[in-house]
């Protein structure tokens, strides 16, 4: 799973099938990066998505959507990143939202 602490906003990981370790190429990855990769549950019906798009594509990017109350079509937030570094900003711009 990545590097950030979830708990400290009450965050729950429902979903982690992220096994994309911090210096390894993503090429290494090919076979893990796919629509669904991470899910976090929060309080107050907030949930924060992490997926690769297209799956299985080298030339895709992460998506993370952070939503309320299953509202899918309407996130709260919605960014994208082509690397573990911009994931891990664009998660954390999510978290300030909650």
């Amino acid at each position: 799973m990545i590097d950030i602490n979830f708990s400290l906003k009450g965050g729950v990981v429902t979903f982690d099938d992220f096994p994309i370790k911090e210096g390894q190429s993503l090429e290494v990855y090919i076979d893990d990066l796919k629509e669904d990769m991470l899910q976090v549950a929060f309080p107050e019906g907030y949930i924060l998505d992490v997926g690769w798009r297209p799956s299985f594509e080298i030339d895709g990017k992460f998506h993370v959507v952070l939503i309320k109350d299953y509202d899918w079509s309407s996130p709260i937030y919605s960014g994208s990143a082509e690397n573990l570094v911009e994931l891990k900003e664009n998660i954390n711009k999510a978290l300030v939202v909650l």
